[in-house]
Protein backbone atom coordinates (compact mmCIF):
# COMPACT_ATOMS: atom_id res chain seq x y z
CA UNK A 1 0.00 0.00 0.00
CA UNK A 2 2.93 2.64 0.63
CA UNK A 3 4.41 1.52 -2.44
CA UNK A 4 1.43 2.69 -4.24
CA UNK A 5 0.77 5.43 -2.56
CA UNK A 6 4.38 6.33 -3.55
CA UNK A 7 3.82 5.78 -6.99
CA UNK A 8 0.32 7.89 -7.33
CA UNK A 9 2.21 10.50 -5.35
CA UNK A 10 5.58 10.30 -7.70
CA UNK A 11 2.75 10.42 -10.96
CA UNK A 12 0.99 13.51 -9.48
CA UNK A 13 4.17 15.36 -8.67
CA UNK A 14 5.49 14.99 -12.65
CA UNK A 15 2.23 15.92 -13.87
CA UNK A 16 2.06 18.93 -11.58
CA UNK A 17 5.84 19.52 -12.75
CA UNK A 18 4.97 19.32 -16.91
CA UNK A 19 1.98 21.58 -16.00
CA UNK A 20 3.95 24.24 -13.87
CA UNK A 21 7.14 24.06 -16.53
CA UNK A 22 4.35 24.32 -19.71
CA UNK A 23 3.47 27.62 -17.60
CA UNK A 24 6.48 29.35 -17.76
CA UNK A 25 7.29 28.44 -21.32
CA UNK A 26 6.72 32.15 -23.03
CA UNK A 27 7.29 31.33 -26.38
CA UNK A 28 3.97 29.93 -27.61
CA UNK A 29 0.74 31.20 -27.16
CA UNK A 30 -1.67 34.80 -28.67
CA UNK A 31 -2.32 38.17 -27.31
CA UNK A 32 -5.55 39.04 -27.90
CA UNK A 33 -5.78 43.28 -28.67
CA UNK A 34 -8.86 45.45 -28.91
CA UNK A 35 -8.29 48.08 -31.49
CA UNK A 36 -10.12 51.61 -31.53
CA UNK A 37 -9.48 53.79 -34.93
CA UNK A 38 -11.30 56.91 -36.10
CA UNK A 39 -12.40 56.52 -39.79
CA UNK A 40 -12.61 59.90 -41.63
CA UNK A 41 -16.26 60.45 -42.70
CA UNK A 42 -17.00 60.32 -45.97
CA UNK A 43 -19.11 63.88 -46.18
CA UNK A 44 -21.43 65.51 -44.11
CA UNK A 45 -24.85 64.64 -46.46
CA UNK A 46 -24.39 68.13 -48.71
CA UNK A 47 -24.23 70.42 -45.39
CA UNK A 48 -21.40 73.18 -45.43
CA UNK A 49 -20.42 71.12 -41.61
CA UNK A 50 -18.07 68.29 -42.00
CA UNK A 51 -19.04 65.08 -40.58
CA UNK A 52 -17.42 63.44 -37.62
CA UNK A 53 -14.79 60.45 -37.76
CA UNK A 54 -16.79 57.15 -36.98
CA UNK A 55 -14.52 55.49 -34.37
CA UNK A 56 -14.72 51.35 -34.95
CA UNK A 57 -13.73 48.67 -32.50
CA UNK A 58 -12.40 45.74 -33.82
CA UNK A 59 -10.42 42.32 -32.00
CA UNK A 60 -6.57 41.38 -33.06
CA UNK A 61 -5.37 37.79 -32.05
CA UNK A 62 -1.60 37.46 -32.58
CA UNK A 63 -0.73 33.89 -32.44
CA UNK A 64 2.98 32.94 -32.00
CA UNK A 65 5.14 30.10 -31.87
CA UNK A 66 9.10 28.89 -32.22
CA UNK A 67 10.09 32.88 -33.73
CA UNK A 68 7.00 32.66 -35.47
CA UNK A 69 3.75 34.83 -35.68
CA UNK A 70 1.10 35.52 -37.40
CA UNK A 71 -1.71 38.48 -36.61
CA UNK A 72 -5.98 37.76 -37.63
CA UNK A 73 -8.27 40.65 -37.39
CA UNK A 74 -11.97 40.14 -37.00
CA UNK A 75 -13.48 42.79 -39.46
CA UNK A 76 -16.13 44.50 -38.26
CA UNK A 77 -19.04 45.53 -40.18
CA UNK A 78 -18.63 48.81 -42.08
CA UNK A 79 -21.62 48.71 -43.76
CA UNK A 80 -23.84 48.88 -41.08
CA UNK A 81 -25.56 45.71 -41.34
CA UNK A 82 -24.33 44.28 -44.86
CA UNK A 83 -22.61 40.81 -43.51
CA UNK A 84 -19.54 41.12 -43.66
CA UNK A 85 -18.48 40.41 -40.16
CA UNK A 86 -15.60 38.47 -38.85
CA UNK A 87 -12.00 37.75 -40.60
CA UNK A 88 -11.56 38.69 -43.88
CA UNK A 89 -11.15 36.46 -46.67
CA UNK A 90 -6.75 35.71 -46.92
CA UNK A 91 -6.48 38.30 -50.19
CA UNK A 92 -9.39 40.07 -50.21
CA UNK A 93 -8.07 43.97 -50.77
CA UNK A 94 -7.41 45.79 -47.74
CA UNK A 95 -5.85 48.51 -46.39
CA UNK A 96 -2.71 50.16 -47.09
CA UNK A 97 0.11 48.12 -49.04
CA UNK A 98 3.70 47.27 -47.18
CA UNK A 99 6.14 49.56 -47.88
CA UNK A 100 4.04 52.77 -48.42
CA UNK A 101 1.82 53.66 -51.21
CA UNK A 102 -0.89 56.31 -51.14
CA UNK A 103 -1.95 54.65 -47.90
CA UNK A 104 -6.03 54.18 -49.95
CA UNK A 105 -7.78 51.09 -49.68
CA UNK A 106 -10.82 50.25 -51.99
CA UNK A 107 -14.26 51.27 -50.86
CA UNK A 108 -15.73 48.37 -49.75
CA UNK A 109 -19.02 47.88 -47.66
CA UNK A 110 -19.26 51.15 -45.90
CA UNK A 111 -15.66 52.06 -47.56
CA UNK A 112 -12.81 53.53 -45.63
CA UNK A 113 -9.41 55.39 -46.43
CA UNK A 114 -6.51 54.81 -45.27
CA UNK A 115 -4.30 57.26 -43.34
CA UNK A 116 -1.30 57.59 -40.59
CA UNK A 117 1.18 54.24 -40.18
CA UNK A 118 -0.10 51.57 -42.22
CA UNK A 119 -1.21 48.39 -39.32
CA UNK A 120 -0.08 45.46 -40.47
CA UNK A 121 -3.20 42.78 -40.59
CA UNK A 122 -5.18 45.89 -39.25
CA UNK A 123 -8.18 44.95 -41.82
CA UNK A 124 -6.84 41.70 -42.92
CA UNK A 125 -3.79 38.77 -41.45
CA UNK A 126 0.10 39.25 -41.56
CA UNK A 127 2.48 37.17 -40.54
CA UNK A 128 5.85 38.03 -38.69
CA UNK A 129 8.97 36.96 -38.70
CA UNK A 130 10.24 37.02 -35.04
CA UNK A 131 13.43 35.25 -35.41
CA UNK A 132 14.85 37.96 -37.92
CA UNK A 133 12.43 41.14 -36.88
CA UNK A 134 10.20 40.64 -40.49
CA UNK A 135 6.74 41.83 -41.14
CA UNK A 136 5.48 39.64 -43.98
CA UNK A 137 2.55 40.87 -45.88
CA UNK A 138 0.27 38.54 -47.76
CA UNK A 139 -1.78 39.07 -50.76
CA UNK A 140 -3.66 36.36 -52.88
CA UNK A 141 -5.41 37.56 -55.84
CA UNK A 142 -9.15 37.93 -56.34
CA UNK A 143 -8.80 37.42 -59.83
CA UNK A 144 -6.84 34.09 -59.47
CA UNK A 145 -6.79 32.42 -55.96
CA UNK A 146 -4.03 30.86 -57.05
CA UNK A 147 -1.39 33.08 -57.02
CA UNK A 148 -0.45 34.30 -53.82
CA UNK A 149 2.40 36.74 -52.89
CA UNK A 150 4.17 37.60 -50.00
CA UNK A 151 6.80 40.85 -49.44
CA UNK A 152 8.89 41.49 -46.04
CA UNK A 153 9.85 44.19 -44.47
CA UNK A 154 12.20 44.67 -41.75
CA UNK A 155 10.85 46.04 -38.01
CA UNK A 156 11.92 49.84 -38.65
CA UNK A 157 12.91 52.04 -35.44
CA UNK A 158 10.89 54.78 -33.81
CA UNK A 159 11.47 58.12 -33.55
CA UNK A 160 11.93 60.90 -31.14
CA UNK A 161 11.66 58.32 -28.44
CA UNK A 162 11.64 59.42 -24.69
CA UNK A 163 11.39 56.78 -22.29
CA UNK A 164 9.56 56.94 -18.71
CA UNK A 165 10.71 55.03 -15.62
CA UNK A 166 6.12 54.95 -15.12
CA UNK A 167 4.92 51.02 -14.92
CA UNK A 168 2.28 49.33 -14.82
CA UNK A 169 0.74 45.94 -15.37
CA UNK A 170 -1.32 45.23 -18.66
CA UNK A 171 -2.47 41.64 -19.10
CA UNK A 172 -0.38 40.54 -16.19
CA UNK A 173 2.93 41.92 -17.08
CA UNK A 174 4.63 44.67 -16.20
CA UNK A 175 5.28 47.38 -18.63
CA UNK A 176 7.24 50.73 -19.89
CA UNK A 177 5.58 53.74 -20.53
CA UNK A 178 7.42 55.71 -23.55
CA UNK A 179 6.18 58.37 -26.09
CA UNK A 180 7.61 58.31 -29.75
CA UNK A 181 6.49 59.60 -32.88
CA UNK A 182 5.74 57.43 -35.98
CA UNK A 183 4.55 59.46 -39.56
CA UNK A 184 4.63 62.86 -37.24
CA UNK A 185 2.13 61.29 -34.99
CA UNK A 186 2.63 60.54 -31.44
CA UNK A 187 1.87 57.95 -29.79
CA UNK A 188 2.31 56.62 -25.78
CA UNK A 189 2.95 53.41 -25.78
CA UNK A 190 3.34 50.84 -23.12
CA UNK A 191 6.05 47.50 -23.66
CA UNK A 192 6.98 44.93 -21.59
CA UNK A 193 10.11 42.97 -21.70
CA UNK A 194 9.06 39.85 -19.74
CA UNK A 195 8.36 37.94 -23.38
CA UNK A 196 11.04 36.39 -24.99
CA UNK A 197 10.47 37.84 -28.54
CA UNK A 198 10.11 42.02 -29.69
CA UNK A 199 6.54 42.24 -31.41
CA UNK A 200 4.18 45.35 -31.56
CA UNK A 201 0.77 46.01 -33.91
CA UNK A 202 2.67 48.51 -35.63
CA UNK A 203 5.83 48.54 -37.58
CA UNK A 204 7.76 51.38 -35.28
CA UNK A 205 6.99 51.44 -32.19
CA UNK A 206 9.04 49.52 -30.12
CA UNK A 207 10.80 52.34 -28.51
CA UNK A 208 14.10 49.93 -27.52
CA UNK A 209 14.13 48.04 -30.19
CA UNK A 210 13.14 44.89 -27.88
CA UNK A 211 10.00 43.81 -26.37
CA UNK A 212 6.53 43.64 -26.70
CA UNK A 213 3.98 46.09 -27.30
CA UNK A 214 0.67 45.68 -25.31
CA UNK A 215 -0.72 48.99 -25.30
CA UNK A 216 -0.11 52.15 -27.32
CA UNK A 217 -2.29 55.30 -28.17
CA UNK A 218 -2.61 58.32 -30.29
CA UNK A 219 -5.01 61.12 -31.45
CA UNK A 220 -6.00 58.63 -34.14
CA UNK A 221 -6.11 54.94 -32.74
CA UNK A 222 -5.06 52.55 -29.85
CA UNK A 223 -4.00 49.17 -29.29
CA UNK A 224 -4.60 47.68 -25.57
CA UNK A 225 -3.76 43.83 -24.63
CA UNK A 226 -6.45 42.05 -23.04
CA UNK A 227 -4.84 38.40 -22.62
CA UNK A 228 -1.77 36.94 -23.08
CA UNK A 229 -2.53 32.99 -23.00
CA UNK A 230 0.31 31.23 -22.88
CA UNK A 231 -0.58 27.63 -24.91
CA UNK A 232 0.39 25.41 -27.54
CA UNK A 233 -0.06 26.96 -31.47
CA UNK A 234 -0.36 24.53 -34.14
CA UNK A 235 2.64 25.84 -36.30
CA UNK A 236 0.12 25.26 -39.39
CA UNK A 237 -1.29 28.63 -38.68
CA UNK A 238 1.34 30.67 -38.35
CA UNK A 239 3.14 29.18 -41.44
CA UNK A 240 2.65 30.93 -45.00
CA UNK A 241 0.91 29.33 -47.46
CA UNK A 242 3.18 26.67 -49.60
CA UNK A 243 2.30 28.14 -52.99
CA UNK A 244 3.38 32.01 -51.41
CA UNK A 245 5.63 32.99 -54.09
CA UNK A 246 8.49 36.23 -52.41
CA UNK A 247 8.52 39.29 -54.20
CA UNK A 248 10.00 42.62 -53.64
CA UNK A 249 7.82 45.50 -51.31
CA UNK A 250 7.38 47.64 -54.72
CA UNK A 251 6.14 44.45 -56.43
CA UNK A 252 3.53 43.54 -54.23
CA UNK A 253 2.23 47.25 -54.37
CA UNK A 254 1.75 46.70 -58.04
CA UNK A 255 0.28 43.42 -57.85
CA UNK A 256 -2.02 45.22 -55.39
CA UNK A 257 -2.83 48.21 -57.28
CA UNK A 258 -3.44 46.16 -60.26
CA UNK A 259 -6.03 44.35 -58.61
CA UNK A 260 -7.64 47.23 -56.49
CA UNK A 261 -7.96 49.07 -60.50
CA UNK A 262 -9.56 45.34 -61.44
CA UNK A 263 -12.33 45.23 -58.38
CA UNK A 264 -13.41 49.71 -58.93
CA UNK A 265 -13.41 48.35 -62.57
CA UNK A 266 -15.97 45.93 -61.56
CA UNK A 267 -17.82 48.39 -59.20
CA UNK A 268 -18.10 50.75 -61.75
CA UNK A 269 -19.53 48.43 -64.14
CA UNK A 270 -22.19 47.21 -62.23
Amino acid sequence: MKNLSKTLLSAALIAFTGTTAFAQDKNTGVIDYEVNAKMPSRGGGGGDEEAEDRVITLNQHFYFSSGKGKLETDRPDFAGGGGRGGNRPQGAPDGPPPGGGDGQGPRQGGGFRGRGPRMFGMFGNAYVDLANKKYIQIFTKPSDSTKTYFAEEDFTAPKDVKLTDKTKKIAGYNCKKATLTLRDETYTVWYTQELPFSYSPVNGLLPEGSGVVLAAESSNRSFTAKKVDLKPVDAAKISLPANAEKVSEEQLRDIRREEMQKFRGRQNGN
